[in-house]
């Protein structure tokens, strides 16, 4: 594909993916644009506010930067208002640098009020320019342009299937160690080595690489987080984790102390999650699942083998008795749940 028809495909990619996704999509052009390790997407809900924010550090300049998104359908421009109130949030934020991105296109009062204002503006096509420049989701071939599609693995989203695949049920059964290792994805560059070693520096337990991917991965199924793509670094590639919209609103619930608000945001989380929906729909028809019941569930419904369903039936069993119309207790030498 030659560099005009990688653009427009860049661009037709560029509509089809979420708002919050476009958030995503952004920071990681951005981070790799820029190399920058410090940018995050934030949980700011006031339209016209920050979505990506981060420093900037160049050497011998410094500056805090702050991004809006607007993931808008063609035709559907963004406004002189929109520029002005992101001008606002700049000042409101302590933002020395300020760019405005969307999907679509400007107006020219836009244009003349960022201008003003030194903020820069880009939209979809020059969007889809610089993804393609830089080789940001497409690669280079002596045959011209073809799509990266390890980058667009970022937004693979848990779909329902028949069989729920392996990946798409959890082995991260304590959800006080999913906390830290969200934590440790906002502080660190989100690779899983240094997530578990902010981990480990940050807890009482033991915690490697593995158990920092596995973690990621039940924050990705609950959509807290979601998954980079590799990056090389020394000569090697890293994965990297990155907090979503909704992972950055669950950590500050409860830095703020909000902690109600945050179970209910974990809750919310947990009922969208394939594999709970299939168990709980098993436990409402009967009223009660036994732990062997759990394990035949799983068994039925995923492509997992019998050792791995023995594993990660507990861990399935922890997230269902989250639920607060679910109670787990102790049959015997077992254990049941029970649907109030």
């Amino acid at each position: 594909m030659q560099a005009a028809s990688m653009r427009g495909h860049v661009r037709d990619r560029l509509f089809e993916v979420t708002p919050s996704e476009f958030e995503v999509l952004c920071k990681m052009v951005l981070v790799r644009h820029l190399d920058a390790e410090s940018l995050r997407v934030t949980a700011f809900q006031q339209d016209d506010g920050i979505d990506v924010e981060g420093v900037i550090d160049e050497g011998i300049i410094r500056a805090r930067l702050g991004v809006q998104v607007k993931r808008y359908a063609e035709g559907n421009t963004v406004g002189n208002r929109h520029v002005q109130r992101f001008s606002g949030a700049l000042r409101q934020g302590d933002h020395q640098i300020g760019t405005y991105v969307t999907s679509s296109s400007f107006t020219g009062p836009a244009r003349d009020a960022a201008a003003d204002l030194q903020i820069c503006l880009v939209d979809g096509a020059d969007l889809a320019s610089l993804m393609v420049s830089n080789e940001i989701g497409v690669g280079e071939t002596t045959r011209g342009y073809e799509v990266d599609a390890e980058f667009w693995q970022a937004f693979d989203r848990p779909e329902r299937e028949d069989v729920v695949p392996s990946t798409e049920v959890p082995l991260a059964n304590s959800f006080e160690t999913l906390r830290a290792v969200l934590q440790g994805i906002d502080a660190t560059d989100g690779s899983k080595t240094a997530v578990a070693a902010w981990v480990r520096e940050h807890t009482d337990g033991s915690f490697d690489d593995r158990h920092a991917d596995l973690y990621g991965i039940a924050g990705w199924l609950l959509g807290f987080v979601h998954k980079d793509t590799p990056k090389t670094v020394n000569g090697r590639e890293v994965r990297r984790w990155g907090l979503t919209r909704d992972g950055v609103a669950y950590l500050e619930r409860i830095e703020a102390g909000k902690r109600d608000d945050a179970r209910e945001r974990l809750v919310a989380a947990i009922r969208d999650v394939e594999i709970v929906q299939r168990v709980y729909a098993a436990l409402t028809e009967d009223e009660r699942l036994h732990y062997d019941d759990v394990k035949a569930v799983l068994t039925r419904e995923t492509d997992l083998s019998e050792s791995s369903v023995r594993r990660r039936a507990s861990t399935v069993g922890t997230w269902l008795a989250t639920l607060p119309e679910v109670t787990e207790r102790s049959d015997g030498r077992s254990k049941e749940f029970v649907v109030q």
